[in-house]
C-alpha cells in the first residue's frame, strides 16, 4: 500500500512539474517595447507591429476553446471592435491556430472579430502566454494594450473574464458593449 501512495505522489510532482515547464513566462512589462509579430489573420492578410504603429492597439490572445467564460470573452470582444476602431484603437484577437479552424470559430463566435494565427505558437511565448504540452498548444487569456509607438500600455493577465474587457472599453475611452 505505500508502495501505491509514494507512486502517485510522485505521479502528481512530476505532472505538476511538467505543467509548470509548459508554461512560456511572462508578458511584456508596462512601458517596455511589445514583441514584435508578423501573423496571417482569418481572411488570408499579413499583420504585424510594424503595421499597427502610429495608434493604440489590444491585442487579446484566447485559448479558442469553448468553455462559457472564453465564449463571453469572445463574443464581448465582437461587440467592443466597432466601438475600438471608432477610437482609433485596432482590437486584434491572437489564437494558437490554423486560419481554417480560426475562421470557422470566428465566423460562429465573435463575428466581425479581427483573429489573427499563431499556428505555431512563437508570438504566443513572446507575449508570455503559450501552454506547451506537447500533444497540445493554446494561448492563456491575455490582453495586452499597446501605445501608438508599441509600447505595452497596460496588461490584463489570466483569468481575463468579460469583465476585464470592460475595463478595457473604459482605457479605450469606449462604451462597455
Amino acid at each position: 500500500m505505500e508502495i501505491v501512495l509514494v507512486i502517485m505522489v510522485v505521479f502528481a510532482v512530476g505532472i505538476v512539474a511538467w505543467l509548470g515547464i509548459a508554461q512560456s513566462g511572462e508578458p511584456p512589462a508596462r512601458g517596455k517595447a511589445a514583441p514584435d509579430f508578423a501573423l496571417e489573420g482569418i481572411d488570408g492578410a499579413r499583420l504585424g507591429l510594424a503595421d499597427l504603429r502610429g495608434a493604440r492597439a489590444a491585442i487579446v490572445f484566447h485559448p479558442q476553446d469553448e468553455t462559457p467564460e472564453c465564449l463571453a470573452v469572445v463574443e464581448r470582444l465582437a461587440a467592443l471592435s466597432p466601438a475600438a476602431d471608432a477610437a482609433g484603437t485596432a482590437l486584434l484577437a491572437v489564437v494558437v491556430s490554423d486560419p481554417a479552424a480560426a475562421r470557422s470559430y470566428a465566423q460562429v463566435h465573435g463575428p466581425g472579430l479581427r483573429v489573427l494565427c499563431d499556428p505555431a505558437g512563437r508570438t504566443a511565448k513572446a507575449y508570455g502566454t503559450l501552454v506547451n504540452l506537447g500533444f497540445m498548444k493554446f494561448a492563456r487569456k491575455l490582453i495586452v494594450l499597446l501605445d501608438a509607438q508599441g509600447r505595452v500600455e497596460r496588461v490584463w493577465r489570466d483569468p481575463v473574464g468579460p469583465a476585464h474587457l470592460d475595463e478595457l472599453a473604459k482605457a479605450l475611452g469606449t462604451a462597455s458593449p
